[in-house]
């Protein structure tokens, strides 16, 4: 009987739903092995996941999702099994928290121009003291009826180039790498199918900067907004994001992207990950940095 795993998971330490002990109680009962708590922009989850794990009997993996910037493009970064306590990425991440408080003004003036007026208190409140996010705004919005649902929030208001929409300083593909690795971490690219761009020419330019992996199992089908063409064309594309890796000596990654009860997102365990490959990433990282991570 296969063993699966999930390793790409947020809590309500930045946008699910979850706590990270309802994640790890969840994946003990779907009969999950092994999760990775991935928060966006924030590790405040992995501690609490990690003790969880351990009286429950789950493999819990420390884990990130960082949002970068690589040619005017946006590409989300995971890093897996990093020293939380490592200065450098302690400072990244405290500046990608900042960098979402600062916009958050800027999104709600936006917002009361378009008639719908919420209080910054409120989002606060939404984000119970975690790293604030649109889709706080966005579980608001539908609370609120302004829209009737999660993914029409995004459609319509919050989306990139979207009326409400505001950028935020992220770092550079470059940077948030090779700070991952600084902290002996293994840097992977998460969802790569949605990036703007032939995931060639991506790999060509971010691997020498020393990527180590892409996640290639993903429910890409509970993505929302895109043709029948492009869902059509899902399998083709990986069998040759698969090509690629084995070509520029890149390990697999897999995972449902969860994010709890949130309308439209992907259920826990759903993108039928094994246990083989949680085994690939450890392989790679003792090959690394000549020991295996802590928590393997």
């Amino acid at each position: 009987m296969t063993a699966f795993i999930d390793l790409h998971i947020h809590t309500t330490a930045s946008d699910g739903s979850d706590s990270p002990f309802q994640v790890v109680e969840k994946a003990h009962l779907l009969g999950l092995q092994a999760i990775g708590i991935t928060d966006h922009d924030t590790v405040h989850g992995v501690a609490e996941a990690l003790e969880a794990g351990s009286r429950i009997g789950i493999e819990v993996v420390p884990g990130v999702e960082i949002s970068c910037q690589w040619k005017r493009r946006s590409i989300h970064l995971l890093g897996y099994y990093f020293d939380l306590e490592n200065p450098g990425i302690s400072r990244l991440l405290e500046g990608m928290r900042r960098g979402r408080t600062q916009r958050l003004p800027k999104m709600l003036a936006k917002l009361r121009q378009l008639g719908i007026d919420i209080d910054r208190k409120e989002v606060e409140a939404e984000a119970k003291g975690e790293a604030i996010g649109r889709p706080h705004l966005a579980q608001i919005m539908v609370r609120r009826g302004y829209v009737s649902s999660f993914e029409e929030a995004f459609e319509k208001y919050l989306g990139y180039g979207r009326p409400a929409y505001a950028q935020r300083p992220r770092p550079t593909i470059a940077e948030g790498v090779q700070t991952i690795l600084d902290a002996e971490g293994l840097p992977i690219i998460a969802h790569p199918l949605t990036i703007d761009a032939p995931i060639r020419e991506v790999l060509q330019d971010i691997c020498p900067m020393g990527l180590q992996g892409v996640e290639h199992l993903y429910p890409y089908q509970y993505l929302s907004g895109r043709s029948q063409e492009w869902y059509d064309s899902v399998p083709r594309r990986l069998a040759h994001l698969k090509q690629l890796a084995e070509q520029y000596d890149l390990v697999l990654s897999g995972g449902s992207d969860y994010h709890g009860t949130i309308e439209g997102k992907a259920p826990l365990g759903s993108a039928q990950v094994p246990y083989e490959i949680l085994q690939g990433l450890q392989d790679r990282y003792q090959d690394l940095f000549g020991h295996l991570p802590n928590s393997a």
